[in-house]
């Protein structure tokens, strides 16, 4: 900012800077209103290139049932069957209280836009204290996403035998790798996962460009998204329970107590308050004196 005259303008360089932000905004604005009618054109396209559309159909749904067995055998032994080994608690018990943050997932399919349900159950349940609850969950919406790193080998060997490539367990454990990498950098967001499939895919097999066939991962992808970000969720929350339960008590009240005084320091009114204490208590021995 410049000052003219007793007032402020601002400089050539904030505008620029301004102007190029809400040109990028509005050509945001444009994909988004496109990208239905382009999702369309590439469901049409695939659809009207097969010569078997049931087979095509049905190749899809065992896609969609081994995507979903997956993701059921994940939550059974990691989320339910880990947590009462570690955590010794029911299970069950402590995962009803999450059934919002997961209806909150299945509707919106984004982790960050569930974290503030996924933090108020966690805390609903009464195990995990604050200082846990604040740290783990916010961590675990960045970089838990376990069904992505179902997802992303589910998709790349479908895409693979789809197209005709020659599968080898070099190929499976390089996708292992890549998934579990990659998952942790994937966003908190809808459909996030389809960028980091065709990367996969693209490395693992050595190809280039858009595989075939990756027009129906497109399509299937807004359900199988929202199952996978309801997995997440609760695999946040099942590891806040389980660090919980695994820390003693005795260094979460220290946690909490150093946090309340850090809190008391930061706070401009409290040294105000001990300031005028402080000077009340000199006038009162004076006085005395």
């Amino acid at each position: 900012f410049k000052k003219y005259n007793g007032q402020l303008e601002q400089s050539s360089v904030v505008n620029f800077f301004r102007e190029i932000n809400d040109v990028m905004l509005m050509l945001i604005n444009w994909v988004i209103m496109a990208t239905p009618f382009a999702v369309l054109s590439l469901i049409t396209q695939a659809v009207g290139s097969q010569d078997d559309l049931a087979g095509s159909f049905a190749n899809v749904g065992w896609l969609i049932v081994a995507l979903l067995v997956g993701f059921l055998c994940h939550f059974l032994v990691v989320d339910i069957a880990l947590f009462a080994l570690l955590a010794k608690r029911n299970p069950i018990t402590y995962l009803k209280n999450i059934i919002p943050a997961q209806m909150t997932a299945l509707a919106c399919a984004s982790s960050a836009a569930t974290l503030p349900v996924t933090l108020r159950c966690v805390k609903n349940t009464g195990v995990v204290p604050d200082p846990i609850r604040n740290f783990v969950c916010p961590l675990g919406a960045t970089v838990n996403m376990d069904g992505s790193a179902i997802y992303f080998p589910g998709a790349c060997i479908w895409l693979a035998i789809l197209n005709g490539v020659d599968i080898n367990a070099a190929h499976y454990v390089l996708l292992i790798i890549l998934s579990t990498i990659g998952s942790a950098g994937a966003a908190p967001v809808p459909s996030s996962g389809l960028v980091l499939v065709i990367t996969a895919y693209n490395t693992v097999f050595g190809t280039s460009g858009t595989p075939n066939g990756f027009e129906y991962i497109v399509a299937i992808d807004w359900l199988v998204d929202r199952v996978i970000t309801a997995l997440n969720i609760t695999g946040d929350s099942v590891v806040a329970g389980i660090i919980a339960s695994r820390t003693p008590m005795e260094d979460i009240r220290e946690l909490e107590d150093h946090l309340e005084e850090d809190e008391k320091v930061s706070d401009p009114t409290t040294r105000y308050d001990a300031g005028v204490e402080e000077e009340e208590d000199e006038d009162d021995e004076d006085a005395f004196a």
